[in-house]
Formats: C-alpha cells, sequence, structure tokens
C-alpha cells in the first residue's frame, strides 16, 4: 500500500522562523562537540538575541553585535534559487562583486557586493550545514552519497523522515507556492535513493534520541 504524505506549505524550516516561532536550531558546541541549542529568548541581555547554550556542559554565548557588513546576494544561475550570504573576508569586500557559494546547491556565483548598516545578518544554513548566526555546525548534519543531510531540530528532522518515507507526495493546498521540500537537493528526494537516505536519517534520529 503505499503512503501518502502532504507537504507543509511555506518554509517552515527555515533558520529564522523557527527562531522566531519560539523553536529551537541545535548546533555541535563548539566547547565540548555535544548538542547546544540556539534560541530567542528573554534571558538573554538583549531582548530578541540569539543565546546558544550548550547542554552538556557551561557553554553559553549570545550572538555577536554586527558592525558594518557587507552581504551578496541573487539568484543562483545553477539551481534558480535566491540566496543572501554575509561576506566577512576583508580581502573580498574591497571589490564590487563576490564570489560565493550557493547555499542551497554549492554552485560558485558572482554577484554584487553590498554594504549594509549595522545589525542581525539574516543569512540561511549553507549547503553544508552551518548556522547563520554562529557559525556552527549543526548537530543532526550527515551525508549521503557526498550530499548533506541535515535537520535543524528533531521536528524538522521527523518531517524529513515522512517525507522521504512517502511513495506518494502531494503539494498543500493553499495559495503559498512553495512547500517545505522546495529547498531539499534534488538528490534526496529520488525514489532510487530512498533506502539509503532514510537509513542516514534514522541514524540522525537514534542521535536526537540520545540528546
Amino acid at each position: 500500500m503505499s503512503q501518502r504524505f502532504v507537504d507543509e506549505p511555506g518554509e517552515p524550516y527555515s533558520f529564522y522562523y523557527v527562531l522566531r516561532s519560539g523553536g529551537q536550531v541545535y548546533v555541535a558546541c563548539p566547547a565540548c562537540g555535544e548538542a547546544a541549542e540556539i534560541l530567542m529568548k528573554a534571558e538573554a541581555e538583549d531582548c530578541g538575541k540569539g543565546l546558544l547554550r550548550c547542554l552538556s556542559c557551561a557553554y553559553r554565548a549570545i550572538e555577536p553585535d554586527k558592525g558594518l557588513r557587507y552581504a551578496a546576494s541573487g539568484v543562483c544561475d545553477a539551481c534558480g534559487l535566491w540566496f543572501n550570504e554575509a561576506v566577512a573576508d576583508a580581502g573580498r569586500i574591497t571589490h564590487k562583486n563576490a564570489h560565493v557559494a550557493c547555499p542551497n546547491c554549492g554552485a560558485d556565483q558572482q554577484v554584487p557586493l553590498r554594504k549594509l548598516p549595522g545589525g542581525r545578518v539574516f543569512g540561511s544554513v549553507s549547503a553544508e550545514g552551518t548556522d547563520p548566526m554562529f557559525g556552527l555546525p549543526l548537530y543532526f548534519r550527515d551525508r549521503y552519497k557526498g550530499t548533506p543531510i541535515w535537520a535543524l531540530n528533531r521536528r524538522h528532522l521527523n518531517y524529513l523522515i515522512d517525507y522521504i518515507s512517502a511513495d506518494l507526495r502531494v503539494k498543500p493546498n493553499g495559495p503559498t507556492l512553495r512547500a517545505a521540500s522546495y529547498r531539499l537537493p534534488k538528490e534526496l528526494k529520488l525514489a532510487k535513493n530512498r533506502s539509503g537516505v532514510l537509513k542516514v536519517l534514522m541514524r540522525l534520529k537514534q542521535r536526537s534520541n540520545r540528546t
């Protein structure tokens, strides 16, 4: 019997949407390597800032203040998705254009460099699974035949398992054109890769259960 899955509308698993919705993102603690959570909470020194705290050791950090910042944004020529990436390399910010790797597919792109006032950089999780706020690797990440697989948290991981497991994937109803699976690499969506991708996701699920 075919397993049917109705996709979720919009982009409920984008990094900043998860945080603004009161969720958390799990990354590897820079001190001990165990799970640490990023969240936005009033206990941070400035309300609305990101807070990083390890679940195993005493490591804590507040989202750093940004001074003058630079960003490279555009539509990727390879995958057609829009991106907005921070550029911090002093050797690159003197040019009008910047070479950056598309965070969605990894393709090298040359796009205009914009100078922006200080503040939060609303970037995306990189294709390799690094968070845009603290620059740390996500705790739930792995690879399948060279393609990165990552999840922001347990809910995101469960969504990926349900989506990949389905024989029939249905787009959500409503005016929203995009679904939650929109940014998944096409290699992970192929039926021939289903069993292999699921094995990787279940390994991450076991890690989730130990957290």
